[in-house]
């Protein structure tokens, strides 16, 4: 292809280089070499000091025949020449070569070694700004430095301004970029990228690089930067034809740190074994820690199906990149065809001096993160003989053993146990600089101080885990709504919901198909389905509730706590009735006979879920039957339990005073509910509160409560701020005129309860119940059921 014209903007073919031809002729050396990459200017040089000594340039593999004066040899770059002429070392005439780099020219380093050969480079040759202001003036020269970066092919050539891009390509990459090894070009590529490269560097990259602050080299030439990056990928694709010639390459970019290249480009090149070994020394499993997803699923991707299912190393990625994207069951079955069954079981697959390797148990582990099994005190016991296994300085393995700890110790509420393991995790996991695993710990604390009620701490992990994810190399775009949830969430806590409407508006289909562990979905369930059930409808709610339902339809764990939260959301929408039948259905000893029995076994319950049940149960039993004997002792005794977090805390002790306001307790009713007002203050924590509104309102209406609560400035805070929201349904039915007993009946027959169902339920007689719904139809101006249903709900009574 023919190049564009070579002439410059003073209308000469090249501009003069007279500093650098003083130079040449004041060196006492017998021997000059320039020694420089193409368009460096060197024939441009040898032309004037042709002119100058009345001369010619000899071109050609041998130096010039013996003459007066100055030799001048320019060595085209396709030969290979012959030595330099003994003469010359000798001191016997004076000779000035140009050549590339890359040519070797015997004798030359002889010459050198003995201090007869001076040679100059191309940084020597890069024109600086005081030269062109010399040459053109002070303002043209600032633009063609800009543009060029004083690379004389472009000052020169084309007057600081860029050929056609297809000829400028062409060029760079056939006289400029296919003579430097592989090494340089991808130390190029790192430049073109925004990193720097090794100062050894500086004369092969030059003139795209110049030094930068800190003394690395950053790359100068803007105006080159999309011509030049496409010059090397043309380059490098090339090479990659031949697998020597590609194995060259990858091991270039292993050498610079760029493993993901590294590694497709052997495996492209047909060399999955060095392609295995460099993943494994780029930290195998980690490496999702440390390139990112994205780099993870593209190195795994090359790997055929058949090799991966071979190692160990491949089998185990391929399974934690399944549980990254929620796919538990096919990290199963991908464990189970390498180890057979017994890798699905726990108790045998990490039951100390087994067969499995270490490294599989290690990553068993981590799976229980996020399957349904119970942490029994045995199971613990075993898992923590693992640990002996790894020495104290295998970081991202012993971090990673705290970590699934730290998951368990969360569900079973055993939070001082959480947060040491927590903090030993960190220390691993910055000990290996891997910001995005101290981002996991910093998050899961965040989350354990909402479990506690605790907004105010919350916040401050928050900030830690947003530093994290800022310091992570790569996009990690799953993280990044994680965190969003996170901080919507603490704001929440603190009474402001927008935030979290808008995550659950527009981001929460990403979010549900990602990575997702019990405690992240617990928090994820309870806020999402609290605040579309608050400040939207029910139905929101439950369609919320629904689509985890479907997504987590083989997890029981998760089945569980979808229906204890759809329970609340019926139940904050005064649908009782539809609450109890849900909570009946679930498959658990925890019935309400049971709660309606128990006493003294309520604070002796350990497990998550089971306490969950319970307390949702006592919810009801607290709204149905207030005035029950015994329901406040249940109550104190369940206070009592050592597993509660703060927000359930809170609740319960909402619920007891009101129950002993209906008991005609008021001072134990006062003294409950600013204990529990108090604490939401201390704690930053207003949600806990406006989950249990319809008991609220009641309590904070009675004018001999509300003036006790006036004496506490904080409390009287979060009663303004819960004031601002809207009214529970006992309030809006009373606006219409309904006694509290005439809004529960018409709540129960909106439900679909008969007349019996209702006096059964309230301990009254059907005949006082048909009294009570004759009140009911007068008040709202109906004549039969279906229209006081239909009343109510255009009411906003039921939603």
């Amino acid at each position: 292809m023919r190049l564009a014209s070579t002439r410059d903007i003073a209308g000469r073919t090249l501009l003069p280089r007279r500093r650098l031809v003083e130079l040449v002729l004041g060196r006492p050396e017998p021997v000059v070499v320039l020694e420089a990459a193409a368009g460096s200017g060197k024939s441009t040089i040898l032309a004037e000091l042709a002119g100058r000594l009345g001369t010619t340039v000899h071109m050609g593999d041998s130096a010039p025949a013996n003459g007066d004066g100055i030799m001048l040899w320019d060595i085209p770059p396709a030969l290979s020449p012959q030595a330099l002429p003994e003469r010359f070392v000798a001191g016997q005439g004076r000779i000035v070569v140009a050549k590339r780099p890359e040519a070797h020219l015997p004798g030359l380093p002889r010459a050198v070694t003995y201090g007869r050969a001076f040679c100059l480079g191309t940084l020597d040759l890069l024109f600086d700004t005081d030269e062109l202001a010399g040459l053109v003036g002070s303002a043209a020269a600032q633009r063609m430095m800009a543009a060029s970066g004083g690379w004389p092919l472009l000052v020169g050539r084309f007057g600081g301004r860029l050929p056609d891009g297809e000829v400028l390509r062409e060029f760079l990459g056939t006289e400029i970029l296919e003579p430097l090894p592989s090494a340089t070009l991808v130390g190029l590529k790192d430049l073109l990228a925004g990193g720097t490269a090794a100062p050894g560097d500086e004369e092969r990259l030059a003139p795209f690089s110049r030094r930068g602050p800190e003394g690395g080299l950053v790359f100068s030439v803007e105006a080159l930067r999309e011509p030049l990056a496409a010059a090397i990928d043309a380059v490098l694709i090339g090479r990659c034809r031949e697998p020597e010639e590609a194995r060259a390459v990858a091991e270039a970019y292993a050498a610079r740190g760029r493993m993901t290249e590294a590694i497709t480009t052997f495996q492209e090149a047909g060399f999955l074994d060095l392609a295995l070994a460099t993943f494994i020394e780029a930290t195998d499993r980690f490496f999702i820690y440390y390139y990112g997803p994205d780099a993870f699923d593209r190195v795994l991707a090359g790997f055929p199906i058949e090799y991966a299912m071979g190692h160990d190393v491949l089998v185990i990625s391929l399974a934690l990149q399944a549980c990254k994207r929620g796919d538990v069951a096919l990290a199963r079955r991908l464990l189970s065809e390498r180890y057979g069954e017994a890798a699905n079981d726990p108790s045998k697959a990490l039951v100390p001096g087994s067969s499995f390797p270490k490294e599989f148990r290690a990553f068993r582990l981590v799976l229980l993160i996020y399957e349904d099994v119970f942490f029994s005190d045995a199971l613990l016991e075993q898992v923590f003989a693992l640990l002996a296994e790894f020495p104290s300085d295998a970081h991202l393995e012993r971090g990673s053993f705290y970590n699934a700890i730290l998951e368990f110790y969360m569900r079973s509420r055993r939070f001082a146990e959480a947060d040491d393991v927590a903090s030993r995790a960190r220390y691993h996991y910055e000990q290996a600089r891997a910001p995005i695993l101290s981002f996991y710990i910093a998050l899961h604390r965040a989350i354990m101080r909402l479990m506690m009620g605790d907004a105010l701490t919350a916040r401050k992990h928050a900030v830690d885990a947003a530093g994290c994810l800022a310091a992570t190399s790569f996009d990690s775009p799953n993280d990044q709504r994680l965190l969003t949830l996170l901080k919507a969430c603490i704001d929440y806590e603190g009474g402001k919901p927008e935030p979290l409407a808008r995550f659950l508006s527009l981001e929460l289909d990403d979010f549900s198909h990602g990575e997702i562990w019990p405690s992240l979905i617990e928090f994820a369930l309870h806020y999402g389905s609290q605040a579309l059930g608050e400040h939207f409808s029910t139905i929101a709610a439950r369609s919320f509730l629904d689509r985890w339902r479907v997504y987590q339809v083989s997890n029981r764990q998760f089945r569980e706590m979808i229906e204890i939260r759809e329970a609340a959301v019926l139940q904050n929408g005064n649908r009782w009735q539809e609450a109890a039948e849900r909570l009946g259905a679930i498959q658990s000893r925890i019935s309400k006979a049971w709660v309606l029995a128990a006493c003294d076994e309520l604070p002796r319950l350990t497990d998550r879920d089971e306490i969950a049940l319970a307390l949702i149960w006592l919810r009801h039993l607290v709204n149905e039957m207030p005035t029950r004997p015994n329901l406040d002792r249940q109550l104190l005794a369940m206070l009592n339990s050592l597993h509660l977090t703060e927000r359930q805390r809170i609740g319960l002790g909402i619920w007891l005073a009101y129950v002993c306001k209906r008991q005609r307790n008021l001072s134990g009713a006062r003294a409950l509910l600013q204990k529990a007002f108090e604490n939401a203050s201390r704690l930053g924590a207003v949600a806990p509160l406006a989950e249990e509104r319809m008991f609220l309102t009641e309590l904070i209406d009675d004018k001999r409560i509300s003036e006790f609560l006036d004496t506490s400035t904080p409390v009287r805070q979060v009663v303004r701020r819960l004031r601002g929201g809207s009214l529970p349904a006992n309030a809006l039915g009373a606006k219409m005129g309904l006694s509290r007993k005439e809004t529960k009946i018409l709540l129960m027959i909106c439900e679909g309860g008969s007349n019996k169902y209702i006096a059964n339920t309230l301990g009254l007689s059907e005949a006082t119940v048909k009294f009570h719904l004759g009140n009911v139809y007068r008040k709202l101006g109906c004549a039969k059921r279906k229209e006081a249903i239909s009343a109510a709900r255009a009411l906003g009574l039921v939603t």
